[in-house]
């Protein structure tokens, strides 16, 4: 008997491996490249919003003695100039609002208006663009008086505040209010 696995047989199916093997074999190849971007300058920051003063200080508590005072008599008003300064580290801009609380049935009478850039007449405020709205209740007050950039020339803004006792409010003499201003800024990305 002759084996299955003759000369002949065992070439042919060799070659059919050989065959098979070689188109399974293919080629790749891989190619990668690098390169580095220098003369980058990475800053840290800081934003600091500052009134009428150069703390930077963190959360910054300014006792605003110029407002104080009297309203004699409804019908009334004071005005005075706060200085609200960009003190921000890393020449960073900032927008910011002002809003206003006021205490009692005094401050709960009591109206605003606060200008940026206006200036004191006698007992009003006049000039420079008016914040929010004119007259307003101060409790609830808010308004943006824009951006502030500490690399400006003049990095600060002179807004003129307002407070006016109105006519007919029914508020009893010597009542008295505490009035709080607080400014809230936030980084504008350019």
């Amino acid at each position: 008997m002759r084996s299955w696995f003759g000369r002949g047989r065992t070439r042919a199916l060799l070659s059919a491996g050989l065959l098979v093997g070689a188109g399974a074999v293919g080629t790749s190849a891989y190619w990668s490249a690098g390169t580095q971007a220098t003369g980058t300058t990475v800053q840290s920051g800081a934003i600091h919003i500052d009134l009428a003063t150069n703390n930077r200080v963190k959360p910054e508590t300014y006792s605003w003695t110029a407002l104080t005072g009297s309203l004699a008599i409804a019908g009334e008003s004071q005005a005075k100039i706060l200085r609200v300064r960009n003190n921000s580290i890393g020449g960073l801009t900032f927008g910011y609002t002002v809003s206003a609380t006021a205490s009692g049935t005094l401050g709960a009478a009591l109206k605003v208006t606060v200008r940026n850039g206006g200036t004191v007449s006698g007992t009003s405020c006049t000039g420079g663009t008016l914040v929010g709205t004119a007259d307003t209740a101060l409790n609830g007050y808010s308004g943006a008086p824009g951006q502030l950039s500490s690399s400006a020339a003049t990095p600060y803004h002179d807004l003129c505040v307002q407070v006016r006792l109105p006519s007919g409010s029914g508020v009893a003499n010597g009542a008295t209010s505490t009035v709080v201003l607080t400014f809230s800024a936030t980084q504008v990305v350019s």
